[in-house]
């Protein structure tokens, strides 16, 4: 298991999109156990057992420990990464000013 490093918000926006498909039967419990998960938020519920959620890093996880968490899920059968988007941290003025001399 990756462990996040202490300093992950200041390296960027980590975001997943992920498509869960559940067990009908337990759609409510997984998609309650997914809103405890940290940096999970969980979107929409659909027929069949499909939820949607988005995923982020955390100051203490990593999203891509918290997807490995989500396929561990009782209730959980399958859980799909369907969007991925990193944003870089901008640079502030006097750093962007340091590398342009």
């Amino acid at each position: 298991m990756s462990t996040a490093p202490s300093n992950v918000a200041n390296v960027g926006m980590n975001t997943c999109g992920v498509l869960v498909h559940a067990n009908p039967n337990r759609i409510a419990r997984v998609a309650e156990a997914l809103a405890g998960l940290p940096g999970v938020e969980v979107h929409e519920t659909a027929s069949g057992g499909r939820i949607v959620v988005t995923v982020e890093d955390t100051p203490s996880t990593l999203a891509l420990d918290t997807l490995g968490s989500i396929h561990r899920l009782d209730g959980v059968i399958a859980a799909a990464l369907v969007f991925h988007h990193f944003d870089q941290p901008s640079q502030d003025v006097g750093s962007r000013a340091a590398s342009a001399a």
